[in-house]
């Protein structure tokens, strides 16, 4: 059957999606650094029948992992009368906001603005005097927060392609962005982007652009919110009403 192999590895080693596994001391190696094929904090070499599955009904493996989440959100300097387009609008800002699992108090709040901006109270601001070198620290920066997920508000239809557009953009122009699709935890992986199609009954057809980022899952709230809430109304403002 064309089953694809980390699905196949799962299958026979009895593993269900974000549940825990364990591995028992000296059955594995733990990769040095210029050995890794990844960016994750620790990469081993095990055999994969020594790998130890734990199903989530089990109480002691019930609980969440301390995932890491960033959630971000961009802002464009559009043209008067026009929607932002990544060929001519320039990203000025992104504003971040990093969250554990679990934990009430986020871990890190910042800004990346273009020139400068006003001071603003709880969180850091990076400024950049060019568009290339705001874009570079932050992917720079989103390598260094190694998140499991992404997350935003219509960041799947807007944010993550425009600023992925943007860099190829610039990139036309600028060595300094060659990285900056490198989001993902196996080095040198690209975030690739492809249109797709939802359809239902309930909530007819929508067209999407989904992002794959090798490790990690692009969360976008909005989708949540169209396939589980019937609202008069998506926008931000109102769900935020709403909720």
């Amino acid at each position: 059957a064309n089953v694809p192999f980390v699905l196949r590895f799962m299958i026979d080693a009895g593993i269900s999606g974000a549940s825990w596994v364990e591995l028992e001391g000296g059955t594995y190696n733990i990769r040095a650094e210029d050995k890794k094929a990844s960016r994750c904090q620790i990469e081993v070499d095990v055999c994969f029948d020594r790998v130890i599955a734990h199903d989530a009904s089990d109480k002691n493996y019930s609980h969440l992992a301390p995932l890491r989440i960033l959630s971000f959100d961009i802002e464009c300097q559009g043209r008067k009368g026009h929607f932002p387009e990544p060929e001519q609008d320039p990203v000025i800002q992104i504003a971040n906001v990093v969250n554990v699992q679990g934990e009430e108090k986020p871990i890190c709040k910042n800004v990346f603005t273009l020139n400068s901006c006003l001071p603003i109270v709880g969180a850091e601001v990076i400024t950049s005097e060019t568009e290339e070198d705001l874009l570079q620290k932050w992917s720079a920066f989103l390598r260094a927060v190694d998140p499991d997920i992404i997350t935003g508000y219509n960041i799947q239809n807007f944010d993550v392609p425009y600023v992925l557009s943007r860099a190829k953009v610039l990139g036309k122009r600028s060595s300094k962005l060659n990285r900056f699709a490198e989001w993902g935890r196996i080095k040198s992986s690209l975030a690739r982007m492809r249109e797709t199609t939802f359809e239902s009954s309930a909530h007819g057809k929508r067209e999407n652009v989904e992002t794959t980022v090798e490790g990690r899952v692009i969360f976008d709230m909005i989708q949540y919110m169209y396939r589980n809430h019937k609202l008069s109304s998506y926008s931000l403002n109102n769900v935020s009403a709403e909720f």
